[in-house]
C-alpha cells in the first residue's frame, strides 16, 4: 500500500481542488435560490422549438461541465432547465433527459472528469491535444443525444404534451 507521505507527494493537489470547487459552486447556486432565479428569467426563450431549448441545454452543458464535476454540473443546471421548462411549458424530460447525457463529454480537459485527470497528471499529455479531440467527441456525443431525443425520445416519453407533475406547487404555504 501506499504511506500517507508518499500519498501527499504523489496526489494532484490542483485537480482535487477544482473538483471540490465545483461542489461548492452548485451547493451555493442550489441553496441561494440563483438557479430558479435564472431558469425564470430565460423566459425571452419561449419563441423557440423545443428541440431548440434543449440543443441550447445541451451545448452549455456540455461546455460547463469541462470545467466543473459531472455530479456539480448537475446540481446547478437540472433544477435551472427544469424551472426553464415549466415557464416555456416544454415536458421537463425534453431538456433534462438529454442534457443528463451530455453532462458525461467531459473529455476536453483534465478537470472534465477523473479519467482525463489522471492521464494529464502524469504529463505526457498536453492540454492542446485534448481539447482537439475532445471537441470533436463532444460534438458528436451532442449530435447523437439530440437524434435520439427528437426520434424515439418523443413517443417514448410523450415529450409534446406538458405534465401535470411538472407544475411546481408552493410547498412553504400554511395550513
Amino acid at each position: 500500500m501506499i504511506t500517507w507521505k508518499d500519498f501527499q507527494r504523489l496526489m494532484p493537489w490542483e485537480i482535487v481542488i477544482l473538483v471540490g470547487g465545483g461542489y461548492a459552486l452548485a451547493a451555493g447556486c442550489k441553496v441561494s435560490g440563483l438557479s430558479v432565479w435564472i431558469g425564470r428569467q430565460l423566459e425571452p426563450m419561449s419563441g423557440l422549438p423545443p428541440w431548440a431549448v434543449t440543443l441550447l441545454a445541451c451545448l452549455l452543458v456540455s461546455a460547463v461541465t469541462e470545467f466543473a464535476s459531472n455530479p456539480a454540473t448537475l446540481t446547478v443546471f437540472l433544477p435551472i432547465l427544469s424551472a426553464l421548462s415549466e415557464t416555456l411549458l416544454i415536458n421537463p424530460l425534453h431538456t433534462l433527459i438529454p442534457s443528463t447525457m451530455c453532462v458525461s463529454f467531459g473529455v476536453m480537459l483534465p478537470v472534465g472528469n477523473p479519467p482525463n485527470a489522471i492521464v494529464f497528471s502524469y504529463g505526457h499529455v498536453q492540454i492542446s491535444d485534448m481539447v482537439k479531440v475532445g471537441f470533436g467527441v463532444n460534438l458528436i456525443g451532442v449530435a447523437v443525444v439530440m437524434l435520439a431525443i427528437t426520434t424515439w425520445g418523443v413517443p417514448l416519453f410523450n415529450l409534446t404534451e406538458f405534465p401535470s407533475w411538472a407544475v411546481a406547487r408552493n410547498v412553504t404555504g400554511g395550513l
